[in-house]
């Protein structure tokens, strides 16, 4: 008598020795808490260009993934392109906004004109009760640094078309103003009078 073997399909036998296995599914990249720039601040000067770079990252500080979408705050002062180079177009100041599955990071870019190689920083101390120095010279786009010691003191600008924010009494303190547009600005302290001083912008 002839012994029948029942015949097993080699398809079952692999089924049966991948106990489920792995789905295949790639895992899913931690969500985006924050946005990271290279750049906080910078200064431009007509037709320059600079690279911004944006990093993605999550609650605990670890670089995730994600594609930064670019916008300018005064896209006639300066552009920036889909990957993050920004151009300077002409005087003023610019806010380059980078922004990741809903979250922002913004650096301010200064542009200054032609300024005929003034300076675009500049800065006023207060030794006793006068601003230091009494002229001060910048090119349009230009920044002021008003270094307040242990005296209170304020400015406070002239009404002049243009003029920046007055800056309130306040002591210990650095507080920088930026003028984007040519002009003459006295300003004084109102707490001690006789204390005044200008800002040219050319």
């Amino acid at each position: 008598m002839s012994t029948r073997h029942a015949l097993i399909p080699l398809a079952v036998v692999a089924l049966a020795s991948c106990g489920g296995g792995d789905t295949g599914t790639a895992p899913t990249a931690a969500p985006v808490a924050s946005v990271s720039l290279n750049i906080a601040a910078a200064q431009l000067g007509v037709g320059q260009t600079m690279q911004l770079n944006a990093t993605p990252l999550t609650g605990t500080g670890t670089v995730t993934t994600g594609t930064a979408t670019w916008s300018s705050s005064a896209t006639s002062i300066a552009s920036v392109s889909s990957t993050g180079l920004v151009a300077g177009l002409a005087a003023g100041q610019a806010m380059i906004t980078a922004t990741i599955a809903g979250k922002s990071a913004s650096a301010t870019f200064t542009v200054a004109g032609s300024g005929g190689g003034l300076p675009l920083a500049a800065e006023v101390t207060m030794p006793g009760n006068t601003f230091s120095p009494f002229l001060t010279t910048i090119a349009v786009g230009g920044t002021v640094t008003f270094r307040f010691g242990s005296v209170d003191h304020n400015v406070i600008f002239a009404n002049v078309a243009g003029k920046p924010a007055d800056i309130q009494i306040i002591r210990n303190a650095n507080i920088a103003r930026t003028f984007n547009t040519r002009g003459l600005y006295p300003y004084d302290c109102t707490i001690h009078p006789g204390m005044s001083a200008q800002v040219e912008v050319k």
